[in-house]
């Protein structure tokens, strides 16, 4: 698991996108919305098993909060579970 403060997850996601290495934050969020919609609380920027994924949190209109864990180079949704 990725240990680095928020800012450093922030460059390092900059860095990235800037090398084309991953997608824009905005197009994981249409992704996102896409396969859950509602209103977004929180995302992380973290690498796991080798490859970059966003972590997203949805709020939905019934008031559940939904994980989603996409692939930060394509955008695929890898995992959707509800938050405990």
């Amino acid at each position: 698991m990725n240990s680095l403060s928020a800012e450093e997850d922030y460059q390092l996601a900059k860095k990235l996108r800037q090398q084309g290495e991953i997608l824009p934050l905005e197009k994981i969020l249409a992704f996102a919305r896409a396969k859950k919609n509602g209103e977004v609380l929180e995302t992380e920027f973290e690498k796991k098993g080798g490859r970059y994924i966003y972590e997203v949190e949805i709020l939905d209109i019934q008031g559940q909060v939904w994980e989603l864990k996409l692939d930060a180079k394509t955008g695929q949704l890898i995992k959707i579970e509800i938050d405990d």
